[in-house]
């Protein structure tokens, strides 16, 4: 391969890479949605106990919905949290050899 081949070789893969992070970005805002309790409970796949003790003890991202100190309020999790949240569990309880 030529000099002049290399040059448009690099170009081409700089601009698929800056085409493929845009890609990505897209995808990803379609993927954040807003999940009800009982549909984080479904995408977890966990019960409602056990969601909600982690929205009480702060240990999954989450909001709120609702009066301030209300004794049952609605919570909400964006889709996209979740998973980052499941994947620093993952990364947290992975211990190598």
């Amino acid at each position: 391969m030529n000099a002049v081949e290399q040059a448009i070789t690099e170009i081409i893969i700089t601009q698929v890479a800056a085409v493929e992070k845009r890609i990505m970005e897209r995808l990803s805002l379609e993927k954040d949605k807003s999940l009800t309790f009982t549909e984080a409970c479904d995408h977890l796949n966990m019960s409602e106990y056990t969601l909600r003790n982690l929205c009480k003890t702060k240990r999954i991202p989450f909001r709120t919905i609702g009066v301030d100190g209300s004794k049952s309020p609605r919570y909400v999790f964006r889709l996209n949290s979740l998973d980052r949240w499941i994947k620093e569990e993952e990364d947290r309880n992975y211990q190598p050899l």
